[in-house]
């Protein structure tokens, strides 16, 4: 005999032979994205996704449908791509996918995809007015700055650097030191000039380098003319340029700067919102002299005011205020779902802003991509709204009418986002066959604890016993057998010792389960002990047999009323002949009434009347 569960595994391992219509799941794009796109390349966006039957694709555009007929966008409604044969700032906008299919009369889910942002790279090119730069004029020793003025578009933001050129055109990167500073905005900074910092018949030129272009854009000309002194003057620390009180997203990188000049050169040391002072780690980083502060994947803990301090022969402070925002940060999402028949399902759009800000709009709603009237929904008040609106769920599910996706806005003054969720309604997991609840046993008699059930036929059912904190998932509890031949499960107690026989008492747990649902039969065992007649549950009776007896039961009954019914209708008025009259010589009523000699018949004994073996049918 092989145990049922053995069995269930290896079923379990084989795919299932019914077809089951499942709604559209996205598997790409599964986040927002944002892409820079040089001008004139080719764009394919993909878009894949899993369900039966096999979905279909559509894209939006800024709201709109990509219809067939536009030139400039190619939709492929079978495998989802969206192409861009030569991407323009005509194309530059937010993308959307649509995927559906039909799971049902009428019953057709649509899911969306997260947004997907195309942008033009921008580099435009420095306007050079052809004018001679006015020279810079400072002494040895003291603090200078070239400013990079007119600074061209760039998308998205390049980075600075500077060269000097000499007048046959050769040119050389300006290398970055303890002594010189290229800030954020492309200012030159030397912390104090060195006579080597000159130019004569030579200029410096400000560059802008776009890494996603690689191209690099020279502006106009400056000149430097630096004075020789005798002894280079000490010079106190002062700030020259800080990051001003400046926005980032939560986990993004900030970058803060504080250039300080000063001969000798200025220490630099940082301190956080807490007034700790920040060493080189896993939250920070300290760059360029320690004048740049590197803060990865910020929280809402890293707001605040930030201090620098730069200290020679005297100390100088200054502050940079932080602050941390961030579009709607997802409390709980909306997500897929499989749930029985029968129950209800609850989807939930909470967000938050970043701390101390404005909270998010109420969600909007949507279902299968077309928006919710939030004051009537569709469905005859089959979908409710709860905690303000931020709560949607779906009443008494059936199938295949319940299955949907749905989808929620919520946005705030930095941004917005969305999510989707399919439903996917199955049949609910019903137990067809379990033995009594409750059973008494003793040696010799076999326990009966046979279940079994059945459920969506797009689901595998597995089964699993748990005995005495134990779970058995491939085997049985100990001494429980599977007849392969009756489909029965027990325990024989005849079999077993009186060890084995006192270890079987306890509660048997039968589950039935799969990915979405769980059944679970419990049964209590106990032993008995004595001569008393013991009730040994009895296997599984098929109720069709049940339902046959009572009904022949009923008709029996029903026919012994009639036998009786009519016996009685038979003797209403028949008159007894009794044991006195049986004696009388003459039996001639008609003459006896002619005669008037019946006076005589008529006086009959009491015990007469009841003497049942005198009495005789007519």
């Amino acid at each position: 005999m092989t145990p049922i569960f053995s069995l269930v595994c290896l079923l379990a391992a084989v795919p299932s032979v019914t077809s089951q219509r499942i709604p559209p799941y996205i598997t790409k794009p599964d986040a927002h994205k944002k892409d820079y796109i040089k001008k004139d390349s080719e764009v394919v966006l993909p878009c894949t996704a899993e369900g039966n039957p096999r979905p279909t694709y559509k894209w939006f555009f800024k709201g709109d449908e990509v219809k067939s007929s536009n030139e400039h966008i190619k939709v492929d409604r079978t495998n989802g791509t969206l192409t861009i044969p030569s991407f323009t700032d005509r194309e530059q906008g937010e993308y959307q996918c649509a995927v559906g299919n039909n799971v049902g009369s009428d019953v057709n889910p649509l899911a969306m995809s997260p947004v997907t942002t195309l942008i033009e790279i921008v580099l435009e090119s420095w306007s050079d007015s052809g004018a001679l730069p006015t020279p810079i004029i400072k002494s040895e020793g003291e603090y200078a700055s070239l400013e990079c003025g007119d600074v061209p578009e760039s998308v998205p933001p390049a980075r600075f650097m500077w060269f000097r050129q000499g007048t046959d055109g050769t040119q050389g990167q300006v290398k970055e030191s303890e002594r010189i500073y290229i800030d954020d905005k492309g200012t030159l900074h030397f912390i104090f000039l060195e006579m080597e910092d000159q130019t004569g018949v030579d200029i410096y030129k400000c560059a802008m380098y776009n890494v996603n272009r690689n191209n690099i854009q020279l502006g106009s000309p400056k000149k430097l003319t630096v004075k020789p002194v005798e002894v280079k003057p000490q010079v106190p620390p002062k700030n020259v340029f800080k990051t001003a009180d400046t926005q980032f997203l939560i986990g993004q990188k900030a970058e803060l700067e504080c250039v300080f000049s000063g001969n000798p050169i200025p220490s630099v040391q940082w301190y956080n919102p807490r007034r700790e002072p920040i060493t080189t780690n896993k939250k920070y980083k300290l760059d360029k002299n320690n004048m740049k502060l590197h803060i990865v994947n910020l929280t809402d803990d890293d707001e605040g005011i930030y201090r620098c301090k730069g200290k020679s022969s005297i100390s100088v402070e200054d502050i940079i205020f932080l602050n941390v925002t961030s579009g709607p940060i997802w409390v709980q999402g909306i997500h897929n779902k499989t749930i029985p028949e029968g129950r209800d399902a609850t989807f939930t759009c909470k967000a938050r802003s970043a701390r101390a800000e404005n909270e998010p709009s109420t969600p909007v709603w949507f279902k299968n991509g077309v928006e919710i009237n939030m004051n009537n929904p569709p469905g005859n008040e089959k979908i409710l709204f709860s905690e303000r609106d931020r709560v949607l769920t779906v009443t008494n599910l059936t199938k295949p009418d319940d299955i949907m996706c749905i989808q929620c806005r919520v946005a705030n003054s930095i941004g917005s986002e969305f999510a989707n969720g399919c439903l996917n309604v199955i049949e609910p997991i019903k137990v067809t066959t379990q033995p009594p609840l409750r059973q008494g046993i003793k040696k010799g008699d076999l326990m009966n604890l046979t279940v079994r059930g059945t459920t969506d036929p797009g689901m595998t059912l597995r089964y699993r016993w748990e005995f005495k904190n134990e779970t058995y998932y491939t085997e049985l509890p100990p001494h429980v057998i599977y007849d392969d031949v009756t489909k029965q499960t027990y325990i024989n107690t005849s079999r077993l010792s009186d060890e084995e026989y006192d270890k079987i008492e306890g509660t048997y747990t039968g589950v039935l389960y799969h990915d979405f649902e769980t059944r679970r039969v419990v049964i209590d065992v106990a032993l008995e002990d004595g001569t008393a007649p013991i009730v040994v549950a009895p296997a599984a009776f098929p109720s069709w047999v049940i339902i046959l007896v009572v009904l022949f039961v009923v008709l029996l009954v029903l026919l012994v009323l009639a036998f009786i019914a009519m016996s009685r209708k038979k003797e209403e008025g028949a008159y007894k002949i009794y044991k006195t009259e049986l004696d009388v010589a003459y039996l001639d009523p008609d003459d006896d009434i002619q005669k008037c000699k019946f006076q005589e018949v008529t006086k009959i004994e009491y015990s007469d009347l009841y003497d049942g073996k005198n009495d005789v049918d007519p």
